[in-house]
């Protein structure tokens, strides 16, 4: 093995650089090569590359230096085959795809013509296998225990929620706070760690009449409210509460986005006489929640991954990932096979990694003790909720 080809692919992340350097690095120390297709599958099925070198890749900055695209190869005639023949004209060894589950779709096809290694990339959080079930969560036994560029995001937008309650306080609002999440709420989950007082994500069906009597309580409980709601959110009929009927990716997904307007509106409707307050608001924090540098952990590890994927290539791993998993409150890297960390379907596409069951507690719309912990090694002990003195109020 002389020469290493490397594509980011999907949505960018803070990480993606830092995965980029570890790749670097690591051929480096091999005496590899490494090649950089622009514009993630896009660039391989055009044959176009720069050469990578360690000192191009500035690890502390977000986005992804080679660019990257939603390109579907197998949707495109004879892709994979055109795929593979320019990487063999080029003279590519081995192909290190990082992207999430659509990107490592379009990877898994490919490894079946081509050597090819592995790492995730999503700030969805969803490739991977949640722990085996019962009644406790083993969390060691989660398999990718992240996806690099998810923990930036979690701290970015659980920061948003936890600063956002000065403003609700203040002027007794009732806040809904949107985060990115087309079928998963691994991110919106993360909201409960700002002390979101309602989270809502698309694992389970909006039902919003339990979700009218949570905001009256808690409402005449506290007088604000921070309710946090996953983009891809969808009704207990399984259709999205919004999307783009105008934009369909690659990958046939309708753009998302929007839910939180519509629930703020219709909630600010159905409770304003009843509980006092017009002050029904929305916000959509977009893309502030994937841009930006890397946290440290978040850095590290996508370093550490990337040098994992070319040691994989090197020693003849095909058909490996570069995995997370926890140990203890510390967070190590593995080599895992394909088989263990992607679940296919009949057609061939990764099956997205959901919120695990015992993280959410669909009554009270909110995490579980258990979907808390599961952040602590990502973002560090939670800070203990700011509570406001109760105010005596006198008048004249």
């Amino acid at each position: 093995m002389k020469r290493i080809g490397v594509l980011t692919g999907g949505g960018d992340t803070s990480a993606l650089n830092a995965t980029l350097k570890g790749i670097a690095l690591q051929a480096e120390e091999y005496g590899l090569e490494i090649l950089g297709f622009v514009e993630g599958w896009k660039g391989v099925l055009e044959g176009r590359y720069v050469a990578l070198k360690p000192d191009m890749i500035d690890e502390n900055r977000g986005g992804t230096l080679i660019k990257t695209s939603r390109t579907d190869l197998r949707k495109v005639e004879g892709g994979i085959e055109r795929a593979v023949e320019n990487l063999k004209k080029i003279g590519v060894d081995g192909l290190i795809p990082i992207g999430g589950d659509d990107t490592l779709t379009v990877g898994a096809a490919l490894s079946q013509e081509f050597t090819t290694a592995f790492v995730t990339k999503t700030i969805d959080n969803d490739v991977g296998r949640n722990a085996p079930e019962g009644e406790r969560v083993d969390y060691e036994e989660i398999i990718n225990y992240f996806c690099p560029g998810f923990p930036s995001a979690a701290a970015r937008f659980s920061s948003f929620v936890r600063d956002l309650h000065t403003t609700a306080y203040s002027h007794e609002r009732i806040m809904v706070v949107e985060a990115m999440g087309r079928d998963m709420g691994w991110l919106a989950l993360s909201g409960a760690y700002g002390d979101a007082d309602i989270t809502i994500i698309p694992e389970h069906g909006l039902n919003y009449e339990r979700l009218k009597d949570l905001v009256t309580r808690r409402f005449k409980e506290q007088r604000h409210l921070i309710i946090v709601v996953a983009e891809g959110l969808k009704d207990e009929e399984g259709n999205l509460i919004t999307s783009s009927p105008d934009y369909m990716d690659a990958f046939g997904h309708a753009k998302p986005g929007g839910c939180s307007e519509v629930i703020a509106k219709r909630l600010k409707g159905d409770l304003a006489k009843q509980l006092g307050t017009s002050n029904f608001n929305h916000v959509i924090p977009s893309y502030l929640q994937r841009c930006g540098p890397p946290i440290e952990l978040d850095r590290d590890c996508a370093i550490a991954l990337g040098r994992k994927a070319v040691e994989a290539l090197y020693r003849g791993k095909v058909n490996h990932v570069a995995c997370t998993r926890r140990c203890g409150d510390r967070i190590e890297t593995v080599l895992l096979s394909l088989d263990e960390v992607l679940e296919l379907d009949e057609e061939g596409h990764v099956i997205p990694r959901k919120v695990d069951k015992r993280f959410y507690d669909s009554e009270e719309m909110n995490a579980t003790p258990e979907g808390l912990e599961y952040f602590k090694p990502l973002l560090g002990p939670k800070p203990m909720p700011y509570r406001y003195p109760v105010l005596r109020i006198q008048t004249a």
